[in-house]
């Protein structure tokens, strides 16, 4: 019985030195695979909506030679230079404020769009000044954000929640705008780029001042979009589930608390439109396929519109008129004054 008692023990205690352990990596999976900054990245601290830049080489939106060729691509055309815009302030929860640009056209159309950038950029990346561009251009005000932790907005603790913390934050945007601008819901839609897509695919089960939801690309599958990038930052793709068990236990994130597939279903009526490069190495095409064909199997109002060959937000450079083409169009037949 001694023996025995014996060996229960030490087995309970390596049970617990390897479980401990165990989470100990998955804290550090999680706290530094989703690290971002609480700042403007360098390369983009001179672009405004008057004037704005694609990134050097090795700082584009996805890795690779393959970026080179939109090195100082001219992007002129599609600078603001005659748009009144402001910098806004938008109290979001206790102590988190977003900073914002409201951008609005002399002959404008009466809609609004909220949009906002990828994971790890800001408000001042081109590639969310550009679809902004497109918008305004097309007679839309917008509302151009940094998510919390990025940009010139609050820093909470310099990590994305993976849209969870985020879509809250835009359901208080859009209650901001309804209340300080006088929009109405019908008349708001909202775009993300990227990261900024996940929490757009997120919003319907937050608010239902939002009438219109565009993402330039997004996932579905969260546990496979999150181990993939987990890869992506150089871990073991089995850690992502330490690393979900450790935010939650150490930090209280839930990272899954709201699923896109609920999303989906909470958005209703209210028509959903996704762009993507079929090419993109940064999130996985084959997500928004599934994304479309759940809405789609579930009633929603869905759109996929393809960009052949494009990789991480590329379409919008190389195929930029129909990129706004597109994009405009969808959120003027969505929303109403």
């Amino acid at each position: 019985m001694k023996n025995s008692s014996k060996w229960a023990i030490a087995a309970g205690v390596t049970v617990l030195l390897v479980s401990g352990a165990g989470l100990a990596v998955g804290d550090y999976v999680y706290t530094s695979g989703t690290v971002v900054p609480c700042a403007i990245n360098a390369d983009d601290v001179d672009n405004t909506p008057e004037t704005f830049h694609t990134p050097a080489a090795g700082e584009g939106p996805f890795e690779g030679p393959g970026w080179d060729k939109w090195v100082n691509h001219d992007l002129s055309a599609w600078w603001m230079t005659d748009v009144p815009y402001e910098a806004v302030t938008i109290p979001v929860a206790d102590g988190v404020d977003l900073s914002a640009w409201w951008l609005t056209p002399a002959d404008g159309n009466g809609k609004t769009v909220i949009v906002t950038h990828g994971i790890g950029t800001s408000r001042r990346d081109f590639n969310a000044l550009l679809p902004s561009s497109m918008l305004v251009k097309s007679g839309f005000n917008v509302l151009l954000v940094d998510m919390r932790d990025t940009g010139e907005s609050t820093c909470t603790d310099g990590r994305h929640s993976a849209g969870q913390e985020e879509s809250d934050d835009f359901a208080a945007v859009a209650d901001w705008l309804v209340a300080e601008k006088g929009v109405t819901a019908q008349s708001l839609g909202m775009f993300g780029v990227s990261g900024g897509a996940i929490t757009t695919s997120l919003l319907p089960a937050k608010t239902d001042n939002v009438s219109a939801f565009a993402m330039e690309g997004t996932i579905f599958d969260f546990n496979a979009a999150a181990t993939k990038e987990v890869e992506f930052q150089g871990f073991p793709g089995f850690l992502w589930q330490l690393a979900l068990v450790s935010a939650q236990l150490f930090h209280g994130v839930n990272l899954t608390e709201t699923s896109v597939p609920d999303a989906i279903v909470a958005a209703g009526d209210r028509p959903m439109l996704i762009l993507h490069g079929d090419a993109d190495q940064r999130l996985d095409y084959q997500s928004s396929v599934d994304f479309a064909e759940y809405a789609k199997s579930v009633g929603a109002d869905i759109t996929l519109e393809t960009f052949h060959g494009a990789d991480h937000t590329e379409g919008m450079l190389t195929e930029t008129d129909r990129y706004a083409q597109v994009l405009s169009a969808f959120f003027d037949n969505a929303l109403t004054n």
